[in-house]
C-alpha cells in the first residue's frame, strides 16, 4: 500500500491558494485514477484506487505489471495538525513509513520547482513539522512544491506590511496560472515515478525547474 498525503487546509476559501499546492496534486492525481469522490475517516479525507505498475523482473530486461493499491488523503484537520490524520492511518493500517509520500507546498522555492527528498527538516513549513512530531521521524519521502512568485514577490517583501503569513493563503496570480498548472501535472508524474520506482528514480527525473518546453 502506497499513501500519498497532500497538505493544504480545508474549505472553498483555501482552495485556489499557493497554500494548497499539495491537494491541487491530490486533485490531479484523482483525475488520472478517474476518482470522483472522497470518503471521510476521523480528521481526513481519502481514496483508495489500485494503480497497474509495470516494475522489471530481477536479472531480466523484461517488465512485468503489477497492482499496487494507492491512498489518496487529504487531512482535514488544517495545516499545523496535519500530522494527527497521518499518524492516525499510519498506525491502522500498518502501512511502510517509505511507502509514504508527504506532497506540500515551500515558499522557499520558486514557482514551476520541485524538490523531493527521501527525508530531512522540516524547513519551516507547519504541516511537515506536524508530521515530523507526531511520527517522530524525519525519514518521510516528500515532495515540495515551489509557490514563491519571483520578482512579485520579491517587491511586496519590500513593503512595511507584508507578511509572509498572508502570502501563502493568497491565490495564484493569472499570469502563474500556467507555471502552477504545469507544475502540478509534473508533480502528479513525480508521484506516479515514486510509487513506480522509488524515491531515487523519482529525484534524478523531476527534482529541479519545469523545463522551457512544457511551459
Amino acid at each position: 500500500m502506497y499513501l500519498i498525503v497532500g497538505l493544504g487546509n480545508p474549505g472553498a476559501r483555501y482552495h485556489n491558494t499557493r497554500h494548497n499546492a499539495g491537494f491541487l496534486v491530490i486533485d490531479k492525481l484523482a483525475e488520472f485514477f478517474n476518482i470522483e469522490t472522497f470518503e471521510i475517516e476521523n480528521n481526513y479525507l481519502y481514496a483508495v484506487t489500485d494503480y497497474k505498475s509495470d516494475s522489471e523482473i530481477a536479472g531480466t530486461n523484461t517488465a512485468a505489471a503489477v497492482i499496487k493499491q494507492v491512498v489518496l488523503m487529504k487531512p482535514l484537520t488544517y495545516m499545523n495538525l496535519s500530522g494527527e490524520a497521518v499518524k492516525y492511518f499510519y498506525e491502522k493500517y500498518e502501512i511502510e513509513i517509505e511507502n509514504i509520500l508527504i506532497v506540500y507546498d515551500d515558499v522557499n522555492l520558486d514557482l514551476g520547482v520541485l524538490r523531493m527528498r527521501p527525508d530531512g527538516s522540516d524547513g519551516g513549513q507547519n504541516g511537515i513539522k506536524s508530521i515530523i512530531y507526531n511520527m517522530e521521524t524525519d525519514k518521510i519521502p516528500r515532495l515540495r512544491v515551489g509557490i514563491k512568485g519571483g520578482d512579485e514577490f520579491e517587491k511586496l517583501k519590500t513593503d512595511k506590511d507584508f507578511s509572509l503569513a498572508d502570502y501563502v493563503l493568497t491565490p495564484f496570480d493569472e499570469n502563474e496560472d500556467n507555471v502552477i498548472e504545469q507544475s502540478i501535472n509534473r508533480a502528479k508524474d513525480a508521484v506516479l515515478c515514486f510509487i513506480n520506482n522509488g524515491i531515487k528514480e523519482s529525484m534524478n527525473l523531476y527534482n529541479g525547474r519545469i523545463p522551457d518546453e512544457e511551459i
